[in-house]
């Protein structure tokens, strides 16, 4: 019989060096893991247990080492037995209890490292703690962990290929390693850079975090940290309260119209998807002339022992026609309200809590607010119809949402007359919604309007008197014109969809992303978002956004807003320097100039779509300083009739280039918007050779 070969036994690892480097490179991974506060704690115990198993492993490694390797073996079916009951308790996330089981298990092994085999699987386990990490990354943290990374990984290959042949030599090890480790950065840079990623780096799973002890339920009331319980008041005399730039007070059962102020740009959640959408929130049916209100603050609550949950909704609330599935995990950076965020329609929710509730609006509460380490996910059917079921003309609208979403307290005749004006001769509610959409990109956003006197209708006076406002203006004001028109509209707080991190595939929601825009009421399809605010993506292109799939395009776009930023916080910083520090005038001017190309770059890199827009409102700037205004009932067309024979071709091609873009459907060429900028200065010229002022 042939004899059975055993296993050629493997010669102890004497070097230190190569053992060393080994450990190092070990800990990087085990700090990469560690940077997720889901496994900080574990990190630094695993961080301190696997140096003390280097140094054991090192001193036993010639021994037989029985009663260590029975002693591993027990701790490793322990271990087991903890994976499974994390499992069994959070059946829908096993990722949590998966790394710490790897952690755990690195620690064991590296109580057992003689030879130089063994340091080769802690090195590949390594590797797999980096990639765990880069799965957990929702910053940019983990990326200045790659280069020292990739330096120990590099110098341990490099030592141990050194010591396989007797040359065990610190100089040459660490030029090799240099150069291997540069090689492998850039190399995976420019795969990273070249491959093509799916939409959003599409979700698989729906995370949730561990579930929260509930002390009360607060389901009924909307608590937000940002503002205390008496601060908010659904009594419209009441005075509004302090602004506070930590919170938005859209958040609340009461949204009050007279308030301003700015909020911060802190980072408040990252949200991971397979399509960006607006985060909404709450939604609000009754206008007071000063803000909104929710009429009925009831909630129907639902419990359940494993964390996913599929709400109902009442009838107010139909099905979207042509609906797209959204998935979603949130992430929640900073306190927010018992709130959960959620593009509309959710319909399935996996939440940390053992019940969930749901208000007469489609708002989602949690029984507690919603602190920073909480995860939850939602799977949403986002509306989605096409042209002919938005455009349907039956009036078929249930009466309780006419009831609900059509009622208006005593408004300036003016106000109606409006309404009446711009939707005159638009079959739909969608044409109608429409139209009005386009009244109101002529208003200019701002937030520092002034405020309505005591005793005026917040809309009617901007949308007569200040002509500029926030977000919560123009919601407001489309809101209430629609109603006029008879359509019934409500509306909409939440979070715009933020901003796209190349490097981590996550949206970064910041503070200043809270907003306020429109739900439409149109028969057929159901609720339909509208965004009356200029300057602000509208849904149609969140919905539609390639942002997520070539790192290269999005890491220019990426580049300059972050540029622009730095900009506008150097500029600020210079005219701090420049009115305090007389000999810093200098510098002063450089960080301003600096500020000025940022814009101007910015400027270039303008959307066709908005730079014809920009134009045309640039084009009446002129023109009104000439004492030709635009009033508010007249279409584009019909302005364009009033302008003098001498400047009309010009104002014409603004015109006609504005009309494609707003309301052609088509999207405008890459040289449309500066074909128009050219035409408004042949518009300023026309004017300045005419004589006199320019006059209806």
């Amino acid at each position: 019989m042939p004899r059975i070969m055993r296993p050629r036994p493997q010669s102890p690892e004497d070097s230190v060096l190569v053992r060393g480097l080994t450990g190092l490179t070990v800990l990087v991974a085990v700090t990469a893991v560690g940077v997720q506060e889901d496994f900080t704690p574990q990190a630094i115990l695993a961080g301190g247990a696997i140096t003390a198993g280097f140094a054991v492993s090192h001193l036993l490694r010639r021994r037989r080492r029985t009663l260590l390797k029975a002693a591993i073996t027990a701790l490793i079916l322990l271990v087991a037995r903890d994976f499974f009951s994390a499992l069994l308790a959070n059946p829908y996330d096993p990722r949590v209890p998966l790394v710490r089981l790897f952690l755990w298990l690195q620690v064991l092994h590296s109580f057992d490292l003689p030879s130089r085999k063994d340091l080769k699987y802690s090195l590949a386990s390594a590797v797999v703690l980096m990639a765990v990490a880069a799965v957990y990354a929702r910053d940019v943290a983990f990326g200045l962990l790659l280069l020292p990374f990739a330096v120990a990984a590099s110098a341990t290959m490099a030592m141990m290929a050194g010591a396989a042949r007797g040359e065990v030599r610190l100089a040459p090890t660490l030029r090799a390693s240099a150069v291997l480790a540069a090689a492998a950065i850039l190399l995976g840079g420019i795969v990273f850079a070249s491959v093509p990623r799916g939409q959003g780096l599409r979700v698989r799973w729906l995370p949730v975090s561990p579930r929260l002890s509930l002390a009360t339920r607060l389901h009924a009331r909307i608590v937000n940290p940002a503002y205390p319980q008496d601060a908010v008041s659904d009594d419209p005399g009441q005075a509004p309260p302090l602004f506070n730039p930590e919170g938005y007070i859209g958040f609340s059962a009461h949204v009050d119209l007279r308030l301003r102020g700015k909020l911060t740009d802190g980072i408040v959640m990252r949200v991971r998807t397979t399509r960006p959408a607006f985060w909404r929130g709450l939604a609000f049916d009754d206008y007071t002339g000063v803000g909104w209100r929710m009429t009925d603050k009831s909630v129907e609550e639902y419990e359940s022992d494993q964390p996913r949950i599929v709400p109902r909704f009442s009838a107010d609330e139909p099905w979207p026609a042509g609906s797209e599935q959204v998935v979603q995990t949130f992430y929640i950076e900073a306190p927010q309200p018992n709130v959960f965020f959620a593009a509309y329609r959710p319909f399935e929710v996996y939440v940390p809590t053992i019940s969930l509730a749901v208000d007469r609006y489609a708002g989602l509460r949690s029984p507690v607010p919603l602190e920073q380490g909480t995860i939850y996910s939602v799977i949403s059917r986002v509306p989605s119809p096409g042209p002919r079921t938005l455009r349907r003309t039956r009036p078929d609208v249930p009466q309780a949402i006419r009831e609900r979403y059509l009622s208006l307290p005593a408004l300036p005749a003016r106000v109606s007359d409006l309404a009446a004006a711009i939707t005159a001769g638009e079959p739909s509610n969608y044409d109608k919604a429409l139209a009005i959409n386009r009244h109101l990109s002529q208003y200019a956003y701002t937030l520092q309007a002034p405020v309505p006197p005591d005793g005026r209708d917040a809309v009617d006076h901007f949308l007569f008197d200040s002509r500029q406002g926030s977000c919560e203006a123009f919601a407001s004001a489309m809101a209430v014109l629609l109603r006029a028109a008879g359509v019934p509209a409500r509306l909409v707080t939440g979070y715009t969809s933020g901003t796209y991190n190349i490097f981590t595939g996550y949206y970064e929601v910041r503070n200043s992303d809270a907003h306020a825009w429109v739900e439409v009421y149109t028969p057929g399809a159901g609720w339909i978002e509208f965004e009356p605010t200029p300057g602000f993506p509208t849904p149609e292109s969140v919905a539609t956004a390639s942002t997520g799939q070539w790192l290269v395009r999005d890491g220019l776009r990426w580049t300059g807003a972050a540029l622009s930023r730095a900009g506008a916080s150097a500029a600020a910083l210079a005219a701090v320097m420049f009115a305090r520090v007389p000999d810093a005038q200098a510098l002063g001017w450089m960080l301003t100039a600096l500020m000025l190309s940022l814009v101007l770059v910015r400027r270039r890199g303008v959307r066709p779509e908005d730079a014809v827009t920009q134009a045309y409102v640039r084009m009446l700037a002129v023109l009104r300083a000439r004492g030709l205004e635009r009033v508010s009932s007249s279409t584009p067309r019909e302005f364009l009739a009033t302008v003098p024979e001498p400047v009309r071709p010009h104002a014409q091609e603004v015109t006609e280039a504005f009309e494609r873009v707003r309301y052609g459907g088509a999207p405008p060429s890459g040289d449309e918007g500066m074909r128009a900028r050219d035409a408004v200065g042949r518009v300023r010229a026309a004017v300045g050779r005419s004589k006199g002022r320019v006059a209806r």
